[in-house]
């Protein structure tokens, strides 16, 4: 049976849920920590025969603290408090007890950038300049003209600064106007969220993600930022984002948060770090002593083209950049993001998304570092274009008016396709509408289907997880390519002193097989293979079979 290691983050497989849409257990048509309970043995049972489950180690949850849900749960009111949308804190108690029972971590979204407008610490804020936390938020007056106080921009589009009535004075937000940044200069702000941090470590959470985790810090004198040549000031992309986020501080704050999490045992410290789309900038947040993040998240990997050389170039990037006592980690999908197999089937020589499934599931879990799954990926899910107006529910998107605004990110947090059922299983309330509305391939991608044939995406995924599980060298091996310029397929090795993992990736049609790095040509035993026999020990072929993909262990030849 599988041990896991005291830094069991390492070769774990994690799963992002979106509590909203994952699994309703009330039949009000939206999702709740009942529903996440009722659904735990799918992730896993804990037991060494995981007949149906999934086999995932540990969920990350999307934000479930009390909030008024404009931004749906990222405009957190109270950070000691559950939403009543998703239950109480009885049922995350239970969670979080049935859920170690099974062998699964729990990891909770943190949110301390900013609060909601309704938290009681902004509503003290705005209430007076003399209040005890008037200086919690990052409040500055009007320039003489009456205008904004610098040319700092909000992420979601249009200006960071909205002009408060009460205080006469702007406050700033990196995101939606309903979340007001917090002023992390000050040590009573600090203070306030680490002790939420060690609330929740000590009710027994296993780790968190810390969302957006690069922009906690702004410059003190709120000087404007600098502008690209030929680009325009009121565009967030224009800019040089050198005063808005990832200022030293900025690493200062996560070394004070992860020196909290190195107090309990065990733990994990996950962050979103979107520094411009720069990968060496992203995985700084290692930090110089392996003292920030444990799993710096970076969006390159993620957001590459369907293309194999562009694909090996980002994880040759990772592994150059990642320090030596660091770990990387990827992921292909996750809330903000439309679908991968969205994205990538528009790019791709091949029409069929199953296809592209399993392909995009095999690099995930075989390269070097931590996958993140999130749910519904493991069914081929893919974004719902098509939603209409009066059930859009991504409002502090569809608020901005903004040409620059972050579009809607509805599409991707679709209810979760359990059966062939009403609302495809999520919930077994009549007469409701869910939360969002379901997609409408439901009928043949869903859980309940894709467990009975044997070439599912589903069951391609849960034959992954097993195998990386049982193989030393898919978890911490070294990873090594094996084609200099990849064209049409990537090909590269995993490896421990015990054990050579030969993985190999078709992105095309029909293909000569031919290898840069001499390796044996025979005694390679098929592990799995949507072409090969498995348990098959075979030469090497000569041709790769359309979107192939294979993946081998060397075995030594016995005259050898």
């Amino acid at each position: 049976m599988f041990t896991r290691q005291p830094e069991w983050w390492k070769e774990s497989v994690i799963y992002q849920i979106y509590p909203l849409t994952f699994a309703d257990g009330n039949g009000d048509g939206i999702g709740d920590l009942q529903g996440i309970i009722q659904r735990l043995d799918y992730l896993n049972t804990g037991k060494d025969k995981q007949e149906n489950a999934l086999g995932v180690d540990a969920i990350w949850l999307s934000p479930i603290h009390q909030s008024p849900m404009f931004d749906n749960g990222y405009d957190v009111s109270d950070y000691y408090d559950i939403c009543p949308t998703f239950g109480t804190m009885d049922d995350f108690k239970l969670l979080l007890e049935e859920a170690h029972q099974r062998d699964i971590k729990v990891i909770l979204d943190l949110v301390i950038n900013h609060t909601s407008n309704q938290h009681p610490w902004f509503l003290e804020a705005r209430s007076s300049r003399y209040n005890p936390k008037s200086d919690w938020y990052l409040w500055h007056d009007p320039t003489p003209d009456g205008g904004i106080p610098n040319n700092w921009l909000s992420y979601f589009g249009g200006i960071g600064w909205t002009y408060d009535e009460q205080r006469q004075q702007y406050y700033y937000h990196a995101f939606n106007s309903n979340q007001p940044d917090l002023n992390w200069h000050n040590p009573e702000v600090r203070a306030a969220i680490y002790e939420i941090i060690r609330y929740w470590l000590n009710l027994g959470v296993d780790g968190f993600r810390l969302d957006a985790s690069s922009v906690y810090s702004q410059d003190k004198y709120f000087r404007n930022n600098p502008v690209k040549f030929g680009g325009s000031e009121k565009k967030y992309k224009d800019q040089y984002h050198i005063y808005d986020k990832n200022l030293p501080e900025n690493h200062e704050i996560i070394r004070e948060i992860r020196s909290i999490i190195d107090e309990y045992d065990h733990r994990v410290l996950i962050g979103e770090t979107f520094i411009d789309n720069r990968l060496y900038d992203s995985v700084i947040f290692h930090g110089a002593n392996n003292d920030e993040l444990h799993l710096p998240l970076t969006f390159e990997f993620p957001l590459s083209p369907w293309y194999p050389g562009y694909l090996q170039r980002e994880i040759e990037k990772k592994e150059r950049l990642t320090p030596a006592d660091a770990w990387s980690v990827y992921f292909l999908n996750n809330h903000d993001l439309p679908r991968h197999l969205s994205r990538w089937s528009e790019c791709s020589l091949c029409f069929d998304t199953t296809a592209i499934a399993k392909a995009s599931a095999t690099i995930l879990l075989t390269v070097r570092g931590t996958p993140i799954l999130y749910y519904g990926e493991e069914l081929g899910m893919i974004n719902h274009e098509n939603i209409p107006l009066e059930q859009v529910r991504d409002q502090a998107a569809i608020s901005c008016l903004d040409e620059e605004c972050l579009p809607s990110r509805d599409g991707t947090r679709t209810p979760m396709q359990w059966d062939t059922s009403a609302q495809a299983g999520f919930s077994f309330g009549k007469d409701i509408t869910p939360w969002l509305p379901v997609h409408d391939n439901y009928k043949t991608v869903n859980v309940e289907t894709e467990l009975t044939e044997k070439d599912s995406v589903l069951s391609f995924y849960r034959q992954l997880i097993e195998l990386r599980k049982e193989s030393e060298a898919l978890r911490k091996g070294s990873w090594t390519p094996l084609i200099n310029y990849p064209y049409e397929h990537l090909a590269y090795l995993r490896e421990t002193a015990r054990e050579t993992i030969l993985v190999v990736i078709n992105f095309s049609y029909e293909k000569n097989f031919d290898l840069d790095r001499a390796i044996p040509a025979k005694n390679w035993e098929v592990l799995l293979s949507t072409s090969l026999q498995v348990g098959e020990i075979i030469a090497l072929p000569k041709l790769l079979q359309p979107f192939e993909v294979s993946i081998f262990r060397y075995h030594q030849s016995p005259e050898n």
